[in-house]
């Protein structure tokens, strides 16, 4: 039974891309008129998901990974393969993935019912799932690119989904932008890695940089590519998992998401986009292990992340922007865990991240309309569990924080501690703005929302059976934070600490940095460029006279130069055959006086060189 469901496990990539096919070229047909297909469609293909990545995860030894390949390109002896890599790791993200997906599209259906054009919503939304699955069972890193692309591009999509709306284009464009630094970062590396596996490697098909083969390839790399080589590639990897997953410097794209809809939000802050970086980086935990320096880098940045991220969530006014700095600093502390090597802790606060924040954006209320209560409560429950006080939340942060120093305890514990502070100050200035009513929801996303929730339930529950952690500072700071926060709020005392607010309610002046300081560079580059252009490369008259200068200087060197090196040599040997013509006299005596002469100027020579070698020689030795 197993082995049916790992051999068909590609149909989790095909069937959303036909199905997007159907919902994209079905509309010529009036096929999009029909919503009840459109919602069937879309929820069978991530139910789909769901039952064959569980089915497969929970059955498949830890042992065992299945890897299937075909040719795809071909350069000589140098092959492109394309297939299928399964294994735990896989298996795990894409049912997160496929279980997050489901719970949002269902969401969606309530949520985009007046929405004129929700067909081609869906058909993002399957698109999306396509990249996703395709890249999480990706048999080499090529193939990895490909989708990762194919998942950047889909994302500007749902996010400029109402693209007619200038602040929505222009945020969609400027997380493109963004990402493109991190997509050119990795396709450098992957050039790079593969050029010198090909070089080097004895066996060329390790140049394709097959999963299964990394620790062999990472080996390999290390032992014969120069030190500087190696440790570029690895920053290069670096660069492109930080700026996907939104990690200092490059946190700053994952605000401006927030100007799409709160599915796509609850989607991509969940366990889909920002997760690409984070398995990236498991996957290539074996070059960053021969370097540890790697290692230390990771736990510096995350836990940079984390505390940037947190202190700006806790001056935000706007609720979206709050979980999206939220998203940021949680990813941080997945990063710490990779970079002290306690994956199992990184993988848990993974998946009950996915939950939570997905969670918290669908609970949202939306724009000008109050909060419900039971959206409100279960906004409540979802945010102690994301803070460290129920559920997988506790859990999670506690297996993070086992068997740390008392440094890292503090940090973790004051992260705790702002985690809750800005999850109990968002709520409350949500209900203060918009306010509450009593008001049962609608059934469809209220479905979605226990589903989710009940997720949370069952993952703490399995988590509480089979993990080792204890309860310790980071829950009791954690709890600290949202009484805290709410006696503060009772006694109206939310005082803007001077100097700190105005910078974690600007991020840190790292977007204007980006937005102001680098686009104005760029537009003075680009007006440098088009001044030389005009002045220089357009005006033909300047590239006429360089070209006769040039002619000029190129005819005097051949004229005066070369031609006259020429005649010079020419003479000489003219009078030298001139001589050579009076010496041969026919004269004996005349003979024997030139023999004479040559014969002691050989002689001389002789002389010279043997007192110079003495000379030396006694140097030498002296």
């Amino acid at each position: 039974m197993l082995e049916l469901f790992l051999e068909n496990i590609y149909l989790t990539i095909l069937l959303p891309f036909w199905i997007f096919l159907i919902l994209m070229i079905g509309r010529f047909f009036s096929v999009y008129l029909n919503k009840k297909l459109i919602y069937f469609l879309t929820l069978f293909s991530s139910a789909f998901g769901v039952l064959l990545s569980s089915v497969a995860l929970f059955n498949l030894p830890s042992d065992k990974i299945l890897e299937t390949s075909m040719p795809f390109m071909k350069i000589n002896d140098f092959i492109i393969n394309c297939g299928l890599h399964v294994d735990k790791i896989s298996l795990i993200f894409a049912l997160v993935l496929f279980l997050v997906s489901f719970l949002v599209q269902l969401f969606s259906i309530s949520y985009m019912k007046n929405e004129k054009k929700s067909y081609r919503f869906f058909a993002f939304l399957n698109f999306f799932n396509f990249s996703m699955a395709g890249l999480f069972f990706s048999e080499n890193l090529f193939q990895t690119y490909f989708f990762w692309e194919i998942a950047g591009l889909t994302s500007y999509l749902l996010i400029g989904f109402d693209y007619l709306k200038k602040e929505k284009s222009t945020a969609s464009k400027k997380v493109f932008i963004i990402n493109r630094i991190g997509d050119t970062a990795f396709i450098g590396a992957l050039i790079l890695c593969s050029y010198f596996i090909y070089a080097y490697a004895p066996n060329k098909n390790l140049a394709t940089l097959s999963l299964v083969d990394l620790n062999t390839i990472s080996t390999i790399l290390y032992a014969y590519a120069s030190s500087p080589i190696y440790e570029i590639i690895c920053v290069m990897f670096m660069i492109s998992a930080l700026v996907k997953s939104a990690q200092f410097p490059f946190y700053t794209w994952l605000q401006d998401a927030m100007e799409a809809k709160l599915p796509v939000s609850a989607l991509l802050h969940s366990a889909t986009l920002v997760a690409l970086g984070v398995y990236l980086t498991v996957r290539l935990l074996p070059f960053y292990t021969l370097e540890p320096v790697f290692l230390k880098l990771f736990v510096i940045i995350g836990i940079i992340t984390a505390f940037i991220c947190s202190l700006s969530a806790c001056a935000q006014n706007h609720p979206k922007k709050a979980l999206a700095y939220s998203t940021s600093a949680q990813l941080g502390l997945i990063f710490f865990a990779i970079g002290v090597l306690n994956i199992k802790a990184g993988l848990v606060l993974f998946i009950a991240h996915a939950f939570i924040k997905s969670l918290l954006f669908i609970t949202l209320p939306r724009e000008n309309e109050k909060w419900n209560y039971f959206n409100f409560i279960v906004f409540l429950i979802s945010g102690l569990s994301l803070s460290g006080v129920i559920f997988s939340g506790l859990i999670a942060k506690e297996m993070l924080i086992f068997n740390l120093g008392n440094l890292d305890t503090i940090l973790l514990s004051l992260l705790s501690f702002l985690c809750s502070f800005y999850l109990v100050r968002t709520a409350l200035v949500v209900y203060a703005t918009q306010g509450l009513k009593k008001e049962r929801p609608n059934s469809i996303e209220m479905f979605s929302v226990l589903f989710l929730l009940i997720l949370n339930i069952i993952f703490y529950i399995y988590l509480h059976k089979t993990a080792q952690y204890k309860i310790t500072e980071p829950f009791w700071s954690a709890l600290f934070g949202w009484i805290f926060a709410y006696v503060l709020y009772i006694k109206n005392a939310f005082y803007k600490v001077p100097v700190l607010y105005q910078l974690s309610q600007n991020g840190f002046y790292l977007d204007d940095f980006y937005t102001k300081s680098c686009s104005n560079f760029y537009l003075k580059f680009t007006d440098f460029c088009s001044f030389i252009e005009q002045t220089y490369l357009s005006n033909y008259s300047f590239i006429e006279k360089t070209i006769r200068f040039g002619i000029t200087i190129f005819a005097f060197i051949e004229n005066k130069v070369m031609n006259g090196v020429i005649r010079l040599i020419e003479k000489s040997f003219k009078r030298i055959s001139l001589l050579d013509l009076k010496a041969q006299n026919s004269s004996i005596q005349a003979y024997n006086a030139y023999a004479f002469i040559i014969i002691s100027l050989i002689l001389l020579c002789v002389i010279i060189a043997y007192i110079i070698i003495f000379f030396l020689i006694g140097g030498l030795n002296g």
